[in-house]
């Protein structure tokens, strides 16, 4: 990737530092006796479900799926008007951890990517990108401290192992991300928890 883009979207993303990294080191994960077994310290996709589909998160998701969409609407509109055309699908994918990658093909890597070096849009559609990603990566923090609590409440057998057991399935992950993807008729945004949703 452009450094000059990388640093662009990089230098917008906040520390995903949410309760997911809140968690002392008053235990160091591993379970004490009487809780789970170690088969349940992983979050399961199962939970995430669960939590983004209720009532209490629908809103929020909703809204970021909105926006997603406009985005993706705009992008087009702004591609269009700069004269490149998608032949196929163009994906910014951007980790917990900050690094940014874009994939698509040969063509649309290099049209997108000299694009937004060259957009004067204010705020620029790279912000934009990185902003939205933030937000994703922000109500993944959330989702998957919803279901950690469930999970570990339903799994730990005593009151200390729910804490334990929370704790551990709370430990920040750098595999997780958030995946934009936009092509010249559809678009959807992905992320630990999101529901499967495209525009």
């Amino acid at each position: 990737m452009v450094s000059s883009i990388h640093s662009l979207l990089v230098g917008y993303l906040a520390s995903p530092g949410t309760a997911s990294n809140s968690a002392t080191a008053t235990t160091s994960g591993k379970l004490a006796a009487g809780t789970a077994s170690a088969s349940a310290t992983t979050l399961s996709p199962a939970a995430l479900q669960r939590a983004a589909a209720s009532t209490k998160h629908a809103s929020a998701i909703q809204a970021l799926e909105t926006r997603q969409q406009q985005l993706a609407t705009d992008l087009r509109t702004a591609l269009d008007k700069a004269g490149v055309t998608l032949t196929g699908s163009i994906e910014f994918s951007v980790k917990s951890d900050g690094s940014v990658d874009v994939k698509g093909s040969a063509a649309d890597k290099a049209a997108v990517q000299s694009f937004l070096k060259a957009d004067a849009s204010q705020p620029s559609l790279a912000s934009r990108i990185a902003g939205q990603a933030r937000e994703a990566l922000q109500l993944s923090a959330t989702l998957q401290q919803s279901a950690a609590i469930s999970q570990a409440a339903k799994a730990a057998k005593s009151a200390s192992g729910v804490m334990a057991l929370y704790t551990s399935l709370m430990q920040p992950s750098a595999t997780s991300s958030v995946s934009f993807a936009v092509s010249a008729t559809s678009s959807s945004l992905t992320y630990p928890g999101s529901l499967a949703a495209r525009a």
